[in-house]
C-alpha cells in the first residue's frame, strides 16, 4: 500500500513539473512576441535607380529686339517741342525725328554774340588811340585772343543748337515711342528705337554666378510670354558680351541668341523665356539629388535591402552631372534597379 502511495506520488509530482514547465515557457513566448510587437516599424520611402538623359540649362528671361536697332536720345535736357514720327513708321537716314525747346540757348548764343562784339571794339578802340604807345603789341596780340575766344564761345553754343534736334543714324522702322509732346526729357532716356523688325534677335543679362556655363553656339529653347507655352523656339547663343553690367546691383553679361526660323507672329519688344542647354548626358545612371547623403567629401545613398526585417546598406557613391528636375549623374557605386531609401517612417 505505501509502494503504491509512493508511486502516485512521483507522478502527480512529475505532472505539476512539466505544466510549470509548459506555464513558463508560455511566459517567455508571450513576453517574447510583446517585446517584438513593440519594437518600431519603419515604413520606407524609396526611389529605383534608373537609366536616361541628363539635361543641364541655364534659364533666364530676355527680349527680342531688332539686330541693328538703335535707341536714340537727346544730348540735352528739355521739352519736347515737335515729334514727327510714331511706331511703324518708316523712316530714312538723316531725317528729322524730334525736337526739344532750346531753352537759354538764345539768350546764351545772344550774350556770347554781344561778348564778341565788344571785344572787337575794344580793339578798334585799341588801334584808334592817339598815342601809338598806349597799348603795345603783346596787348593788341592779347586782345585779339579775346576775340578769337569768344568766336569759339558763339561757334559751341551754335553746335549746341544741333542737340536739340534728333536725327535718324539709318533707314528702318519706328520700333519704339517712348516719349509724348510736351515731355521733358534726359540725355540718359532714349525716346526712340530705329531698326528693322524682319531681323530679330533675342537679349538677355545672364547673372555673372551662370556666365561661366555659357558659350557662344550653344542652343537654346525659348517660348514667349505672348505666345502658348507649348509654341518652342530653337535658338543659338551667337555672341558674349566680354565687359559685365551691373542691373539691380546685379553684375550680368548681355548675351545674343539668333533664332533658327522667322515667324510673322515675332514682335520687337516681346519677353522671352530661355533655357540654355549647356551640358548634357545621354544614357546615364541617375537618381534624384534628394537621396544622396554627405557625410564629410564623402557622398553615399541608403539602400533597402528588406524592408520586413528594417536591413538597409549604406553605398558610397562617385556623382557626375547635376541635371534639372533634380536629377544627378552616378558614375559609380549603384546598379539599376536598386531601392534607395529616399524617407523612413517609423510608426
Amino acid at each position: 500500500m505505501s509502494v503504491f502511495f509512493y508511486i502516485l506520488c512521483r507522478i502527480m509530482f512529475r505532472k505539476k513539473t512539466i505544466i510549470w514547465i509548459i506555464i513558463i515557457v508560455a511566459i517567455i513566448a508571450s513576453g517574447y512576441f510583446f517585446v517584438q510587437s513593440r519594437k518600431p516599424k519603419n515604413e520606407y520611402t524609396t526611389v529605383e535607380v534608373k537609366k536616361g538623359n541628363i539635361l543641364q540649362t541655364v534659364s533666364v528671361t530676355g527680349e527680342l529686339v531688332s539686330e541693328d536697332q538703335v535707341d536714340l536720345a537727346f544730348k540735352i535736357s528739355g521739352r519736347v517741342r515737335t515729334i514727327n514720327v510714331d511706331i511703324n513708321n518708316q523712316v530714312t537716314k538723316g531725317q528729322l525725328l524730334a525736337s526739344v525747346e532750346p531753352g537759354t540757348l538764345n539768350a546764351e548764343l545772344k550774350q556770347a554774340q554781344e561778348q564778341v562784339k565788344f571785344q572787337k571794339e575794344t580793339l578798334e578802340n585799341m588801334k584808334l588811340s592817339k598815342n601809338e604807345d598806349t597799348f603795345s603789341k603783346e596787348q593788341r596780340d592779347a586782345q585779339r585772343a579775346q576775340i578769337r575766344a569768344a568766336e569759339a564761345n558763339v561757334s559751341t553754343i551754335l553746335a549746341r543748337f544741333g542737340d536739340n534736334r534728333l536725327f535718324s543714324p539709318i533707314d528702318g522702322i519706328v520700333l519704339k515711342r517712348n516719349v509724348e509732346l510736351g515731355e521733358i526729357v534726359l540725355p540718359t532716356n532714349p525716346i526712340l528705337s530705329i531698326g528693322n523688325p524682319k531681323n530679330l534677335i533675342i537679349e538677355s543679362n545672364v547673372p555673372e554666378s551662370d556666365i561661366a556655363k555659357i558659350s557662344v553656339d550653344q542652343k537654346a529653347d525659348v517660348t514667349f510670354d505672348a505666345l502658348p507655352s507649348d509654341r518652342i523656339f530653337e535658338t543659338t547663343v551667337i555672341s558674349i558680351d566680354p565687359s559685365s553690367t551691373v542691373i539691380q546691383d546685379v553684375v550680368s553679361y548681355r548675351i545674343k541668341l539668333n533664332l533658327a526660323s522667322a515667324d510673322d507672329v515675332l514682335k520687337p519688344g516681346m519677353s522671352a523665356n530661355i533655357d540654355v542647354k549647356t551640358s548634357a548626358k545621354e544614357d546615364v545612371l541617375m537618381i534624384p539629388i534628394r537621396a544622396v547623403k554627405t557625410e564629410g567629401k564623402q557622398k553615399f545613398v541608403d539602400i533597402l535591402i528588406d524592408a520586413q526585417k528594417n536591413i538597409t546598406r549604406r553605398e558610397n557613391i562617385q556623382t557626375g552631372l547635376t541635371g534639372d528636375e533634380g536629377m544627378i549623374e552616378v558614375v559609380s557605386g549603384l546598379e539599376v534597379g536598386q531601392q534607395m531609401i529616399t524617407f523612413v517612417k517609423t510608426q
